[in-house]
């Protein structure tokens, strides 16, 4: 038996290969980024603005604060007022105080069984929670009339 030649065993990876295939996916991506930034708008939307004072921009509130005090205390003025929210529909505002009170002293009324004239009981009710209310003195002309 002749005696064979054998070679030394050698790399399954030949190094040429592997830096070209690395060099070739880095150029990929360097250019797919490139591309992407050319094709869609990738400017950072959570930078603050320039600041501009040009004509064009928004008003801003000059005093926050004084501006929330002011509403809060209009706010607390129409708690405590007595007036028309529609008048046509026949629904007023009162004061908060007085419906609190009315509340506590007589229950919430059941709305599903209500009709859309007044009824007497209603009238006496309505009198003796919030006599100051347009309501009120709507009941006392229209008992008044029927007598």
């Amino acid at each position: 038996m002749a005696k064979a030649n054998r070679h030394p065993e050698t790399r399954d990876v030949q190094p040429r290969v592997l830096l070209a295939f690395g060099g070739g996916l880095l150029l990929f991506i360097a250019l797919a980024a490139i591309g992407v930034k050319l094709i869609f708008n990738t400017a950072p939307t959570w930078l603050p603005l320039p600041t501009d004072t040009s004509p064009e921009g928004p008003g801003l509130q000059a005093a926050p604060r004084q501006d929330l005090t002011a509403f809060r205390a209009e706010e607390d003025r129409q708690l405590k007022t007595l007036g028309w929210v529609d008048r046509n529909a026949g629904i007023a505002r009162i004061p908060i105080d007085d419906a609190m009170w009315a509340v506590v002293s007589h229950g919430l009324p059941d709305w599903s069984q209500r009709t859309a004239a007044a009824t007497e009981p209603d009238c006496a009710l309505l009198t003796a929670a919030i006599p100051r209310a347009p309501q009120a003195r709507n009941c006392q002309q229209q008992s008044g009339a029927g007598r």
